[in-house]
């Protein structure tokens, strides 16, 4: 059986499995370049098409900003249907399927799940926001509001439209640290999350979960947080759904995008290896392009912008690319075996989902506050990145690198090598590696 399960509301994405196995996984906005859009256009269609998939069930999911007709209508244009197909629309379970997709498909089952967001599907009275699984059932509902007054204050403090804010939430709490009103609205809304919160192992997920100030609270507690939490991964909570549950990506939850294609025609090409990379590393920002895309909201190592967090330029540098105001620090990577020489950490975080405070203050990835929203890098989670990092450390005698999404300002997170040559035109990048073919590419 081959199956498409589609998200088509905001922050959409598509789950594919080809004869029962699954196969990806991919946010819509990644090839349409419109952030949290969910229309379908020729680019992923041709990237479905190039899969060489019919598909006999399409599995389609959404709130209220849909266009499942386009899609319907062109998944038809571009022959990718058996003649014998069912079309099955998902609309009423929203936090059903966070929960399938987080509790038993990318982190894995707890005794609870909590999922909190602006607005799930709608109840006979308002919309779902905070709702409390235990054992598949539901145990709690509750309408206070957490996520949505979130954006609500951001699209106030920035403004945006409300509706529309969510997306730049991550905004508003970087400034709580700055700001004395927002500092106090932030600890609001953790003493909220802290109220529905149960006391016992948690999985967490829903868009509030991006909020790694009040994550951090519970960092030592036995708490699991999905690293696909915003409705991106609602499409792989439907798909593990109609599947019975069989999924596990547990071991991998975040790479899992289409793979690349290196046509590297347009760019100037050397050859590289590790070494060279980390001697430009020192003075110049390089992108990291490999593998499946990562899922989610955060560069991982995949799709990633480094430099040498210690170089007193690096913000100034970075910044060129990402135009990111000065009170929004960028995050470090670091080997996760030496973490705790650097962080107040114990075991890892591979997914940039809590805050540490930094023994050794680097500023250009360091919060005024001494904390750093740290990714933790493994050999078995992400190896050609792992032995960048390690590589680094050798030449250099420190295990990290400034680590942000290899993205310009306001854009979607780079997914082909096409992305990255539109970062080389018009958004100051030089280099970028390609670890996976030793190549090292710049505009030519």
């Amino acid at each position: 059986m081959n199956i498409i399960s589609i998200h088509t509301d905001h922050d959409g994405s598509i789950t594919i499995v080809k004869n029962n196995v699954f196969l990806l996984h991919a946010q819509i906005d990644r090839f349409n370049n419109v952030i949290a859009s969910s229309f379908p256009t020729a680019k992923l269609l041709n990237k479905i098409k190039d899969l060489q998939i019919k598909f006999d069930k399409v599995y389609i999911s959404f709130l209220n900003d849909s266009c499942h007709f386009f899609w319907l209508e062109m998944l038809k244009k571009y022959n990718l249907l058996k003649q014998k197909n069912e079309v099955i629309y998902y609309e009423d379970k929203h936090h059903h399927y966070f929960h399938s997709s987080c509790a038993e498909a990318t982190v894995g089952k707890s005794e609870y799940t909590v999922v909190i967001d602006g607005n799930g599907s709608p109840l006979k009275e308002g919309r779902e926001q905070e709702t409390v699984f235990k054992n598949n059932k539901i145990l709690y509902r509750s309408q206070k509001n957490i996520g949505w007054n979130y954006e609500c204050k951001t699209a106030e403090v920035f403004n945006l439209q409300k509706g529309r804010a969510f997306r730049s939430c991550g905004k508003l709490m970087a400034k709580s640290l700055y700001d004395s009103e927002l500092s106090k609205f932030q600890k609001n809304t953790e003493k909220l999350i802290d109220e529905v919160m149960p006391r016992g192992p948690v999985t967490y997920t829903g868009g509030v979960a991006q909020n790694v100030l009040a994550n951090s609270k519970y960092k030592n507690m036995n708490i699991k947080i999905d690293p696909l939490c915003t409705d991106q991964g609602i499409s792989l909570g439907v798909m593990n759904h109609v599947l019975g549950k069989k999924l596990n990506l547990q071991n991998n939850p975040v790479y899992l995008g289409f793979k690349p294609k290196y046509d590297l025609s347009k760019f100037n090409v050397m050859h590289a290896t590790n070494k060279d990379v980390c001697e430009i590393l020192k003075t110049t920002p390089v992108g990291i392009f490999q593998g499946r895309s990562e899922q989610g909201q955060r560069g991982l190592g995949n799709r990633s912008l480094l430099m040498d967090a210690r170089n007193k330029e690096a913000f100034k540098l970075i910044n060129k690319i990402k135009k990111r105001e000065k009170w929004r620090p960028f995050a470090p990577a670091v080997l996760e075996e030496r973490a705790s020489e650097y962080f107040d950490i114990e075991g890892s975080s591979p997914y940039m989902l809590y805050t540490y405070q930094m023994k050794q203050r680097i500023n250009s990835v360091c919060a005024i506050d001494g904390s750093s929203r740290i990714q933790t890098v493994s050999k078995e989670n992400n190896k050609n990145f792992y032995n960048l990092l390690k590589c680094f450390s050798e030449i250099n005698k420190i295990p990290l690198l400034l680590n942000t999404s290899l993205n310009l300002s306001g854009h979607t997170l780079a997914e082909d090598l096409d992305d990255v040559y539109y970062m080389m035109k018009y958004g100051n990048l030089s280099y970028c590696y390609l670890p996976e073919v030793k190549k090292l590419i710049k505009f030519r």
